[in-house]
């Protein structure tokens, strides 16, 4: 039963043309025992079925109910779950001149496959960069202020979630219930990076009407990150229950018949539309901030910091955010090499992040040089850090005023 689902997860990326909903026409004849292909018994001529793959599978009415409905779609029946197929992405037949063995034709889906292989190596490397700058932000006492965590806990998040989601892919498993924590597990990360991503954003906001001062308590970090992993783990569990509860409603399917959802539906209704939220919210908080920093005519340190960081979070949200959003829109269309090369591009988020928030920020650079990390390119690192000012440098006159106090006094 688990090969027969994991076929009707996959069909739709392996067809490229809309098929006939009957697979052989009444003067074509039956469908051949061994090939797909239409046979006419009485001139015995053959005649080829569009399949844009080398091996099918059938699905026959006699192991799996299944009914084919009025807009060509089918409805397959496995216990008490009813799973509908999209029209064009099967062919019914039967084998018998009576009508009597009837099934359902669907391209076989491949054990292992090139694109599959080079995504779970793209999520390992990514999870590697995203690790190292958790631990360099851990390691250097500077950076470990409210954002400082905040990052660490987006990194820890995303690269969790990758590595997880890269062994879903690369090995074999038999036991249902590590299939189904193993997906939950993989799910929760996911949502919680994004989650750590608006904490980060929300941040910024306050920020813009409250002194400068770097917060290395953990008072304020422990109301973000009752937010940013508390939120995903009740979404995480609400969810759990949705799927392994009893009935006929829309379930997941994490740990039924695979690791991860059924189909693009399931993964609208239970993950991109959290995603999609969370990114609006995003969105409309960069876009006032932009309108508000960029209105300032007083460019203090406060005001430089805030659009560093500002700055700084926005590309977080692009290098994350942006394939997402591809992400989602390619389950509209059918597989394309242009959405396999969004794909790697999406799971090459880690060095993308290294580069943001390692070697372009030049407070990281210095706690690093200060270290002595960096000595064998100090003169590299010296040439750079020379280059213009850092913008996150705080002097002491300028973080006792809130910005509106600076605006109403003229200061």
């Amino acid at each position: 039963m688990f090969r027969i689902l994991c076929v009707l997860a996959y069909f739709n990326l392996v067809l490229s043309d809309p098929l006939n909903t009957y697979c052989c026409l009444e003067e074509d004849g039956i469908l051949s025992e061994n090939e797909a292909l239409c046979v006419n018994p009485v001139n015995e001529s053959k005649k080829a079925i569009r399949f844009n793959c080398n091996n099918t599978v059938r699905l026959f009415q006699k192991d799996y109910n299944f009914t084919v409905n009025d807009d060509e779609s089918a409805t397959i029946y496995i216990g008490e779950q009813s799973f509908l197929q999209d029209a064009g992405s099967f062919c019914a037949a039967n084998e018998t001149t009576n009508n009597t063995l009837k099934l359902l034709l669907f391209c076989e889906m491949e054990e292992e496959t090139t694109t599959d292989l080079v995504l779970s190596y793209c999520m390992i490397v990514s999870a590697v960069f995203l690790a190292l700058t958790a631990i360099l932000y851990c390691a250097l006492p500077i950076l470990r202020d409210l954002q400082g965590k905040s990052i660490i806990c987006f990194c820890v998040s995303l690269a969790l979630g990758l590595i997880i989601l890269a062994i879903m892919k690369l090995v074999e498993y038999s036991d249902m219930n590590l299939c189904a924590a193993r997906g939950f597990l993989t799910y929760y990360f996911m949502v919680s990076s994004f989650f750590w991503m608006n904490s980060i954003s929300i941040q910024i906001l306050f920020r813009i009407k409250r002194p400068s001062v770097p917060d290395y308590g953990w008072r304020t970090f422990s109301w973000y990150a009752l937010y940013a992993f508390g939120t995903p783990a009740l979404i995480t569990i609400a969810m759990s229950i949705v799927n392994f509860h009893p009935g006929k409603h829309q379930k997941p399917g994490i740990g039924l018949n695979t690791c991860w959802f059924y189909d693009k539906r399931q993964q609208w209704y239970y993950m991109y539309s959290v995603l999609s939220i969370l990114m609006a919210i995003n969105i409309a908080i960069f876009c006032y901030l932009s309108v508000y920093l960029w209105r300032q005519t007083f460019l203090s340190t406060h005001v430089k910091e805030l659009r560093y960081k500002f700055g700084m979070t926005l590309k977080m949200f692009i290098i994350m955010g942006l394939p997402w959003i591809f992400e989602m829109i390619s389950t509209f269309f059918e597989a394309h090499i242009i959405w396999t090369v969004l794909d790697i591009f999406n799971l090459m988020q880690g060095p993308l992040m290294f580069i943001v928030l390692v070697v372009l920020r030049k407070r990281v650079l210095k706690a690093l040089y200060k270290s002595g990390c960096l000595d064998c390119v100090s003169g590299l690192v010296e040439r750079y850090l020379a280059i213009a000012e850092d913008d996150e440098e705080i002097v002491q006159h300028t973080i006792d005023v809130p910005l509106d106090d600076k605006k109403h006094n003229n200061i």
